[in-house]
């Protein structure tokens, strides 16, 4: 929780200080994603805390999350600066990001669960072909034995 709390603020500072310094916002997009990225990671820890694996305590989780929603505004503020419509096409962007990873795993488990499927089918087939080569091996024995 420290770590991402660290990258969220690094990133933050990198940020304001660059669009102080006269650059332009779409040049920051390494650090956006730095402090996007942390902050999603606080929020997967916090999700996986209700679910009671937690390792943080109840407190940390919260306090990262406050300090983490307290630089979103600060960056929220940075952005309507910059430009009036920047933060809700950020919003819209970074919502996007989210249902395309989203896509990515829901269709990873998919693969996954076709190449279980094939595997099944294929030692069926396997072991239905060892049956049928047995049976009929024990049978030409059978019958080459009755003479």
């Amino acid at each position: 929780m420290l770590a991402e709390l660290a990258i969220i603020n690094a990133s933050f500072e990198v940020i304001k200080t660059a669009l102080g310094n006269g650059k332009e916002l779409f040049e920051l997009g390494d650090q956006l994603a730095h402090f996007s990225n942390a902050g999603r990671e606080i929020d997967q820890k916090a999700k996986l805390a209700k679910k009671g694996s937690d390792q943080e305590s109840d407190l940390e989780i919260f306090m990262a999350q406050e300090a983490m929603r307290v630089k979103r505004e600060e960056l929220k503020e940075l952005m309507i600066r910059t430009r009036h419509l920047l933060w809700d096409e950020f919003l819209r962007f970074e919502g996007q990001q989210q249902r395309a990873r989203e896509k990515a795993i829901r269709l990873e488990e998919k693969r996954k669960a076709e190449r279980t499927d094939f595997i099944m089918t294929a030692l069926a087939w396997i072991v239905a072909f060892l049956i049928l080569a047995g049976s009929l091996f024990g049978g030409l024995k059978l019958i080459i034995g009755m003479k």
